[in-house]
């Protein structure tokens, strides 16, 4: 059974100032026990603080304060899916975390069991620019599912509107959303999905100044049946039954 996107839900939180604060996250439709959720947040001015989901799996998480100066951060989380309520409140990162999108993805056809994802990589943008690519992921196999979640804020705070889009061909855009507010960063995150590849994506802007971090990982696929519930034992009984 491949790894199959089912749906997402996107939501951004603008909270002012240095106010502390929540917000609701509802679960994708359609989610049923065993299915694989994504979630995705970035958050501007974090000062490199984890943002909480509860019941999630952390994977990864970065932060460009150190090598980009922009204080942005990006983190990655899972959970296979179980008796699900209609909505998680997440809690960004207290007092710095006032500024924040984010995006939960469904899929169907993960590995049922232990950790989801084969390897993972994270990557700080290095400053600002129009462009900027993921980091690379080892060890993929063809069946596997590569996720690249990207993460944008405005290095200027000036609030301007702008846009962010994957490389295209094979890469398959997922759960994009943003903030536009005046004199804020307007933080925004868009994934991008490839089977089987270990590859690097390319990510743009449609506007320069824009801070950039990326958190990435390869979901192993469930592998298919074997023995009497295998597909080819199956036909053969029932093909026997015929005579």
């Amino acid at each position: 059974m491949p790894i199959t996107f089912q749906s997402a839900t996107t939501v951004t939180l603008n909270a002012g100032g240095n106010n502390a604060a929540t917000v609701s996250v509802n679960v994708p439709a359609g989610t049923a026990n065993g299915d694989m959720l994504i979630f995705g947040i970035e958050v501007s001015e974090s000062a490199g603080v984890v943002p909480a989901i509860p019941g999630f799996t952390q994977k990864a998480t970065v932060n460009d304060l150190p090598v980009g100066d922009q204080d942005n951060t990006v983190s990655l989380f899972w959970r296979r899916a179980s008796s699900e309520p209609a909505s998680y409140t997440v809690t960004p990162d207290g007092t710095y975390g006032n500024y924040a999108a984010m995006t939960m993805l469904r899929y169907t056809g993960v590995i049922a069991a232990g950790d989801p994802f084969r390897t993972s990589a994270t990557l700080a943008g290095n400053g600002t620019g129009i462009s900027k690519t993921s980091a690379a992921l080892t060890g993929v196999q063809p069946t596997d599912l590569s996720i690249h979640c990207a993460g944008t804020s405005l290095a200027t705070w000036n609030g301007t509107a702008y846009d962010v889009a994957g490389p295209g061909g094979s890469w398959v855009e997922r759960g994009e959303i943003g903030m536009t507010a005046a004199t804020t960063s307007n933080p925004r995150i868009l994934f991008a999905e490839q089977l089987g590849t270990g590859t690097s994506p390319a990510f743009t802007s449609t506007l320069a100044g824009v801070a950039w971090c990326f958190c990435a990982g390869a979901l192993i696929a469930e592998p298919p049946p074997t023995g009497p519930n295998s597909k080819v034992f199956s036909t053969a009984v029932r093909r026997a039954s015929m005579w």
